[in-house]
């Protein structure tokens, strides 16, 4: 069983994790591309939280695959370098928790643009929205610095501190497990509750308005739900492995344990950021469109330049031959 289950985590992870980490940078490149475009109907307060959002899943996929898939066939850094032993789990903590911190701010953005609050609604606007990226992307690097200290390495090995195991494994609980899908989903279902309410009052180029933060209000829910599903067991696994430390395994007990772990912390955790382009283009028939809309336009303009210079190309040509006659 233990050779089956061990062949078979490595074909997942060469594969189908692979065709993550392709799919997931593309599709995200994509979602940056149509989010940056200002003139998009889709731009606004939401759209800069979901562009950031893309841009953390992909430094997310790449510094979370790229090194599981470099492992089949190599030495694991973190076995020999001091200095990756310190920086992996660290940065790549910061920058899950900075993407997790951006879709509930996201949440509370899409429910805040529905509230009876004045002030409330100034979290919609871009300026402030900007400074709250800013702010959460230097607040978890800063928040994180303690797993510089718990993580050792020791000569063979880069392990967490075991007396810091069990805290560990309450945090990874309590916040990314219990406190963050909590709120994405209660801003969420206020944000649905709130439009709802408002719906019937709103006309004319509010209506339009009000069709573009519908969109991203789905798209960014669609993701939430995602996320809740994909990471749900991450916590859980963390937990477990913390209490079962000190308990005699038998090498099968390992070896399955070894599985689930794999695929509850990394398999599906790594869905999510992979994914998310191709859940907007499912849930939203306006994002496809608008995609379809950009990605013609960005056509039309590759092909005309090119026909510019071939006609410029020609004509050069032409006016040399008839010098050359003359």
């Amino acid at each position: 069983m233990s050779a089956s289950l061990y062949d078979v985590r490595v074909w997942m992870t060469r594969y189908i994790m692979g065709s993550y980490l392709i799919l997931g940078v593309i599709g995200n490149l994509i979602n940056i591309f149509m989010f940056t475009r200002r003139k998009s109907r889709l731009y606004n307060s939401c759209s800069l939280y979901l562009l950031a959002i893309s841009i953390s899943h992909i430094l997310n996929a790449s510094w979370g695959i790229i090194p599981s898939i470099y492992n089949l066939n190599h030495v694991d850094p973190s076995t020999y370098s001091y200095i990756y032993c310190k920086l992996r789990s660290y940065s790549q903590h910061s920058i899950v928790m900075i993407g997790r911190t951006l879709m509930v701010v996201a949440c509370i953005d899409r429910y805040a643009i529905c509230s009876n609050y004045q002030r409330f609604r100034l979290l919609n606007k871009l300026q402030v929205a900007f400074r709250i990226i800013i702010g959460i992307i230097i607040a978890w690097p800063c928040i994180n610095i303690y797993l510089l200290f718990v993580m050792i390495f020791t000569g063979k090995n880069c392990v967490m501190l075991s007396s810091f195991t069990f805290i560990w494994a309450i945090y990874t609980v309590v916040v990314p497990g219990i406190l963050t899908p909590l709120l994405m989903t209660i801003f969420g279902l206020l944000a649905i509750r709130n439009r709802r309410r408002l719906q019937g009052r709103l006309n004319g180029n509010r209506n339009r308005n009000n069709k573009r933060d519908y969109t991203l209000m789905v798209m960014l829910l669609s993701e939430v739900l995602v996320y809740v599903i994909s990471t749900s067991s991450f916590p859980v696994i963390t937990l477990y492995k913390a209490i079962t430390t000190n308990v005699v395994k038998s090498v099968q007990r390992q070896e399955i344990e070894t599985f689930i772990t794999f695929f509850g912390s990394s398999f599906l955790l790594y869905l999510n950021p992979s994914s998310t382009f191709y859940i907007f283009i499912i849930v939203s028939n306006n994002y496809r469109h608008e995609c379809k809309r950009a990605f013609l336009r960005l056509c039309m303009r590759l092909t005309g330049g090119m026909n510019k210079v071939s006609t410029i190309g020609t004509n050069t040509f032409i006016n040399r031959h008839n010098e050359t006659q003359i």
